[in-house]
């Protein structure tokens, strides 16, 4: 898990960088430790997703996707999320 979360905060970086958008050096460190301090909570993807509703991941990694295209920087690891979440997502 710890690799697939480093692999997709890469890639969000790269997409911000090429975007212009500055991040801290220890972006990485500081995801981690927002994902320790939700271990016990549900994301709201999840939330969603069990009541059936629609959810945000066209905007979230999405976008990343979107714009990686867009720069042509490869998001494999945000596309395979969007994809999974896709797969099980209500029809709109």
């Amino acid at each position: 898990m710890a690799k697939v979360l480093a692999e997709v905060t890469a890639e969000c970086v790269a997409v911000a960088m090429a975007c212009g958008i500055h991040l801290p050096e220890d972006m990485l460190a500081q995801v981690e430790v927002i994902a320790r301090t939700m271990a016990e909570q549900r994301s709201s993807t999840a939330q969603d997703l069990a009541r059936g509703r629609p959810t945000e991941i066209d905007h979230l990694n999405g976008k990343v996707v979107r714009e990686g295209e867009r720069l042509g920087i490869p998001t494999p690891a945000n596309r395979v999320l969007h994809t999974l979440v896709k797969l099980v997502e209500p029809d709109r």
